[in-house]
């Protein structure tokens, strides 16, 4: 395989910003950059995997969020409906259980339905191989942050050392931002 065709692989998983935590994003930032949605991830972005408890920092920067105008969308693979619905309900916002990331169906369904365009939204996630992936696939912007804890769904085991294993590849190759 050449170093171009694996560049432009790896450009499918390589997020545009990496940040510790949520409340890293620069919600100014996204503004200017023509950014109005705002789609999350549930598990390990917005609280620690399997919680509905929502830290006062997460929830100062949704509220900044949505009063500087962004839309703010919780996109979750997570098949508990309920969880995810309690949690979008606490903050004021819209949730999306099951959604099936990597496919990029429920974002192209979200932004034909708010007449929005791919490239003024954003997916922030913990995991390349879900969120990013996603988010690439659909010609979103995306943002990569920390897990919140060090738990997670059987499938993320299995997926993050094969993560942290890209993650190196991405620094070596100078990709990732």
């Amino acid at each position: 395989m050449t170093y171009s065709i694996l560049r432009r692989l790896l450009s499918f998983v390589c997020p545009d910003q990496c940040v510790c935590k949520i409340s890293d994003v620069s919600l100014t930032e996204l503004w200017k950059s023509g950014v109005r949605v705002i789609f999350v991830d549930l598990d390990n972005t917005l609280t620690a995997w399997g919680s509905q408890e929502i830290s006062q920092p997460v929830k100062h920067w949704v509220e900044e969020a949505k009063a500087k105008g962004f839309q703010v969308v919780i996109v979750s693979n997570a098949g508990f409906r309920r969880r995810v619905a309690q949690v979008a309900k606490a903050l004021g916002i819209i949730g999306i259980a099951a959604a099936g990331k990597p496919r990029r169906y429920v974002f192209r369904r979200y932004l034909e339905w708010k007449k929005l365009t791919p490239e003024q939204a954003v997916m922030i996630g913990d995991q390349l191989f879900t969120d990013i992936l996603a988010a690439k696939r659909a010609g979103m912007k995306a943002i990569l942050v920390e897990p919140l804890t060090d738990r997670k769904f059987i499938t993320g085991r299995i997926q993050r050392p094969l993560e942290l294993i890209t993650i190196k590849i991405l620094r070596r190759m100078n990709l990732m931002p």
